[in-house]
């Protein structure tokens, strides 16, 4: 095997290893988040993190830095009080060095009370990560878009930039 081909083949393997390593921050999430594990979700995102939710009503939620991402991930209803899954599916990983930029399918399934688990919510995260100097990927931008609505779904108490857009009269 040439040296080129051992460089080509380490780089192969490097980006493999990246992308797993991104995946599995992002599911990382899912359980902290679903579970109330606060310190490993403050662990999948860098301290100057910022997380934005977008919903169809206008209405935009907005957490900046270690103070924000501890706000949401203290505040955010979990297991036992309330089980849901927050799902993450069909991710694109685009890497450049450091850097990722990552677009993922979002699902949240809610158990039912009496009735069976229903889907809660989609939509999609755009994700940028950063890569720490442990070497760990971590989110820095995490964009999330609600894709569907519908009324008397709850929204977070905290993080609100937007409100609802008014209805016309």
């Amino acid at each position: 095997m040439s040296l080129d081909e051992v460089a080509a083949l380490k780089a192969r393997v490097q980006a493999l290893e990246d992308r797993d390593a991104i995946l599995t921050t992002l599911m990382q999430y899912g359980h902290a988040l679903d579970y109330g594990d606060v310190e490993l979700l403050m662990d999948c995102f860098t301290d100057d993190a910022v997380r934005e939710t977008r919903r169809p009503d206008g209405t935009v939620n907005r957490w900046a830095g270690l103070e924000g991402t501890r706000e949401f991930a203290t505040t955010h209803t979990h297991a036992p009080e309330k089980i849901h899954k927050h799902l993450v599916l069909n991710s694109t990983v685009q890497v450049k060095g450091d850097t990722a930029d990552v677009v993922s399918y979002m699902f949240r399934f809610d158990a039912g009370e009496g009735d069976k688990s229903h889907v809660w919510g989609m939509g999609r995260y755009f994700d940028t990560m950063r890569r720490g100097a442990d070497g760990r990927w971590r989110i820095q931008l995490r964009v999330t878009f609600i894709e569907d609505d519908w009324p008397g779904r709850s929204r977070p108490a905290t993080g609100l930039v937007t409100a609802p857009a008014a209805a016309p009269a």
